[in-house]
C-alpha cells in the first residue's frame, strides 16, 4: 500500500478542477507510479480534510462540488481512505447542514467514539445534533 499527501490528492482526484499543462504532467506522473508499484493506495482522514480546505476555500467551490470530489475518492478502486464511513457521513452533513467540513467529521468521528456531545464555541457547528454551544 502506497500512501499519498494532499498535494498528490489534489492532483490526482481534482484535475479536473485544477487544469493545466503542469497538473495533467503530474497526474501521469502519479498514475505511472501507482500502476507501476502495483499497490492500494492509501488516503488519511487528515488529508481528505486539507482536500475539502483547498477546493473550498482556494479554489472556491461549492460546497456540493466539493462533495463531489471527495465522493469520487470514497468510491474508487483501488484506493483506501481511512474513516471511510464516517467521511461519507460528514460529506452528507457537510452538504446539508451549515458548518465546515471539518467540523462535520470531527462531530461524526467523536461520536463513533460514543460521545453524547462534541463542545464547541462555533456557532455553525453548533447546529449539529452533535456539538454543544458553549456560552462566550
Amino acid at each position: 500500500m502506497i500512501g499519498i499527501d494532499t498535494n498528490v490528492l489534489l492532483r490526482w482526484i481534482a484535475m479536473d478542477v485544477l487544469a493545466g499543462e503542469e497538473a495533467r504532467e503530474q497526474v501521469a506522473l502519479i498514475e505511472q507510479h501507482v500502476a507501476h508499484a502495483g499497490e492500494d493506495i492509501f488516503v488519511n482522514r487528515i488529508v481528505v480534510v486539507e482536500l475539502v480546505l483547498v477546493l473550498s476555500q482556494r479554489a472556491k467551490l461549492a460546497k456540493e462540488r466539493v462533495a463531489e470530489v471527495v465522493l469520487r475518492l470514497l468510491h474508487a478502486s483501488g484506493v483506501i481512505v481511512e474513516e471511510r464511513d464516517a467521511l461519507l457521513t460528514a460529506v452528507n452533513s457537510y452538504v446539508h447542514s451549515p458548518g465546515g467540513f471539518a467540523d462535520h467529521l470531527i462531530g461524526e468521528i467523536n461520536r463513533r467514539s460514543g460521545c453524547r456531545t462534541t463542545l464547541t464555541f462555533d456557532r455553525a457547528a453548533a447546529k449539529s445534533p452533535y456539538f454543544t454551544e458553549l456560552g462566550r
